[in-house]
């Protein structure tokens, strides 16, 4: 038996009116949403509600009629279902993930462990969400009901981005863009693998982070090393594997002083150069003449030298071939999806 189990899908269907587009979505499915809503709003830091106010202006209101659309199927209110969407800026201390970008005889593939808390509930209410526009898909997101933003999803328009989590020095920005939102921005408005490395690069962010992005080409793989305000690009050497944890590889974070330095001991740092070591070692010796099928991919992403004990997700994106896989650890769902 595999240690994994594949997720549920659904679909969106983005022309339809914003009060509509959430109607075909299942009892099942709202209630696992308002599950997650929950468990998520108590890990929000007390008195964060007002932000949701501030994101409503920084974004000029993009988001705020599917906030409240979503709001009104999951029965909650618009502010809950905007923070849920700010999960990263609030609490990005608890959030991991492993990423691999791989050269294939099939094109580049995305493969990476989403890691985040809480894990279980996460696991267990994750889904991918096809978007879809005129009845083709648009852009598919790897999430769960109820969730706007992205944190890793593949696009009709050749390319896919993975967030990573990281901290830096210069901290946050209050007036940044929040990193969930920007992304599905990304996917909402960019036009190619190009493109959409343009709007990662110079948009100023609410938090720091790592942007792993691919496109239709093996060449297309890269990983944006980014604080709030400013983007180092990191390649791979010709066709080895570009592996990503949670640290900036490229990137001189020089701290103004101690205080602003991320501490060896914190959570996020613990294991994240075992695991960048034992994923990159993994695919050492894979040539791009070489397939990589979902089987030997989640092989090494199951592996105790990159798992967590937050594991929540793992994805499998193919841009070349419009794939996406996306599969949870069965230990926390033992019978499946039901």
């Amino acid at each position: 038996m595999t240690p994994y189990v594949e997720c549920p899908s659904f679909s969106i269907d983005l022309d339809l009116p914003m009060r509509k587009r959430y109607s075909n979505v299942t009892q099942s499915e709202l209630d696992r949403g308002a599950r997650l809503l929950s468990a998520i709003m108590a890990e929000v830091p007390a008195g964060a509600r007002y932000l949701a106010d501030g994101v409503r202006l920084l974004t000029r209101g993009r988001f705020h009629s599917e906030f409240v659309a979503l709001a009104d199927r999951i029965g909650s209110d618009w502010r809950s279902v905007t923070l849920a969407n700010l999960t990263y800026d609030l609490v990005m201390t608890i959030f991991g993930c492993s990423t691999l970008a791989l050269a294939t005889s099939d094109g580049p593939v995305l493969a990476r462990n989403m890691d985040f808390f809480p894990e279980d509930i996460l696991a267990q209410t994750s889904a991918l969400i096809y978007m879809n526009r005129k009845g083709k898909l648009d852009f598919a997101n790897a999430g769960w009901p109820g969730t706007v933003g992205i944190v890793t999803a593949m696009s009709s328009k050749g390319f896919a981005v993975a967030l990573n989590a990281v901290t830096c020095s210069e901290g946050t920005r209050k007036t940044g863009y929040p990193v969930l939102l920007y992304l599905r921005k990304v996917f909402d408005d960019a036009t190619g693998f190009d493109h959409a490395v343009e709007m990662l690069t110079k948009q100023t962010l609410a938090s720091p982070c790592l942007l792993t992005v691919i496109g239709t080409e093996n060449h297309q793989r890269i990983v944006l090393e980014r604080t709030p305000t400013r983007c180092v690009a990191r390649t791979p050497d010709g066709d080895k594997p570009l592996v990503t944890t949670n640290n900036y590889r490229l990137f001189e974070d020089k701290p103004r002083d101690s205080r602003q330095a991320p501490s060896p001991s914190d959570a996020l740092y613990q294991t994240t150069c075992r695991r960048f070591d034992n994923l990159s070692s993994a695919f050492a010796d894979h040539a791009p003449t070489q397939s990589a099928t979902d089987e030997e991919l989640l092989y090494h992403l199951t592996d105790d030298g990159i798992l967590t004990e937050i594991t929540a997700q793992h994805v499998i994106m193919r841009p070349r071939q419009q794939a996406i896989r996306m599969f949870v650890p069965r230990r926390f769902v033992p019978h499946g999806f039901e």
